[in-house]
């Protein structure tokens, strides 16, 4: 995240962290949707390129359901490696919701098997939740209580929302068969509902339509795109009101960044931190200026993720930044002098996983858009 001081006054534009409050605009009918399905007694499942602000998305929902009064419990698949590890950190997230420790503390000891609950105080004097292991696996079983807690929790006529990040990261637990018990705990559950999303589109998208995956048609499912550009120029206007800045030229920043959330506030904190202290008018070359220089600022890092990669992932990430449309076409294919169809396939296959691009409908586009500038600055 990028937040510069001058004069005691705070860059507006915010990124590289929760997006909250007045810096989080529009995206009232995504809210409005997850808010209605989840308070609803449905699931949903979230698809969004990264950077395009899924998870400041997801706190705005959770915030909107808390105040009716659900229980929101956000979980991040990503640091998990192991049944105990997610059995750990599960406990820990769903023991940060509660009001009274010590009574979920003895929810947990009769429901759950195999787990002792432990309450220690940290160094502020403040309780902590963890759990002891009384046998040296943990099995299903014990998964499958910890599961249904969130069953208990839920007050009357209210629900337990549980969020679900890098939700794709659940193959990490395939030796506990984890896709398909949790799948059948979301068809029996009448308390709990879950969103599911994660970064990696495209392997999410798998678990939800591959008819030979345990959660095939398991949730409702929906996706986000780019914001809506009137909104975001006038968003934009409003943040640089000392330097005037032109529709066509906010227009102009938002294609430069790519029309993605999190480097539209990029650019735009570099914009703000070039011209503060003076009036003048934001110009295209001001606005070529600043891409630039975030582009110099990190070319010791696109230099080396650039370089890293084999000879025919170079070559589809430098066709992919002229033109990311039919790259599988044997007409695409000769344009771009790329190598045979079976290698095109796999290089895209290893840049997806590696989110260096990403998909958007039938587009394919570099992840960031900055790297994509020094990209084409190498081909020139």
């Amino acid at each position: 995240m990028q937040k510069s001081i001058m004069g005691g006054i705070m860059n507006p534009f915010v990124y590289g962290t929760v997006v909250s409050g007045k810096h989080f605009f529009d995206r009232k009918e995504e809210t409005s949707r997850i808010v209605k399905t989840l308070s609803g007694g449905n699931n949903m499942v979230l698809y969004a390129p990264r950077r395009f602000g899924k998870t400041s998305l997801i706190y705005k929902a959770m915030a909107e359901l808390e105040k009716k009064g659900h229980i929101c419990v956000y979980f991040d698949f990503m640091p998990v490696y192991s049944a105990d590890s997610f059995v750990r950190a599960y406990s820990k997230a769903l023991a940060d919701k509660q009001n009274n420790l010590s009574n979920f503390a003895k929810t947990f000891s009769t429901l759950i098997k195999g787990l002792r609950p432990v309450i220690s105080f940290n160094k502020e004097g403040l309780p902590e939740f963890s759990v002891n292991f009384e046998s040296k696996n943990i099995d299903e079983t014990a998964i499958s209580s910890l599961l249904d807690i969130t069953e208990t929790l839920s007050a009357k006529g209210k629900r337990t929302l549980v969020f679900f990040d890098e939700f794709q990261e659940v193959v990490k637990l395939k030796g506990l068969k984890f896709e398909a018990l949790l799948r059948s705990k979301t068809q029996r559950q009448s308390k709990t509902n879950y969103l599911f999303f994660g970064s990696k589109t495209h392997l999410i998208s798998d678990m939800f339509n591959n008819k030979k995956r345990a959660f095939y048609n398991a949730a409702m499912q929906m996706s986000i795109g780019a914001l809506p550009e009137n909104e975001t120029i006038e968003y934009l206007q409003r943040n640089l009101a000392k330097n005037k800045l032109a529709d066509n030229l906010a227009k102009y920043l938002i294609e430069k960044a790519g029309a993605i959330p999190h480097y539209i506030q990029m650019l735009a904190g570099e914009i703000w931190q070039c011209c503060i202290g003076n009036k003048s008018v934001i110009t295209k070359n001001i606005i070529d200026d600043c891409a630039a220089k975030i582009v110099e600022l990190k070319s010791d890092y696109y230099m080396e993720l650039f370089d890293r990669q084999s000879q025919s992932k170079k070559q589809l990430l430098w066709a992919i930044s002229k033109n990311g449309k039919n790259i599988f076409s044997i007409a695409y294919q000769n344009e771009f002098r790329l190598p045979g169809a079976a290698t095109v396939q796999r290089a895209a296959k290893e840049l997806l996983l590696d989110g260096i691009i990403e998909k958007l409908k039938e587009e394919y586009f570099v992840a960031d858009p900055f790297f994509k500038m020094f990209i084409e600055s190498k081909s020139k």
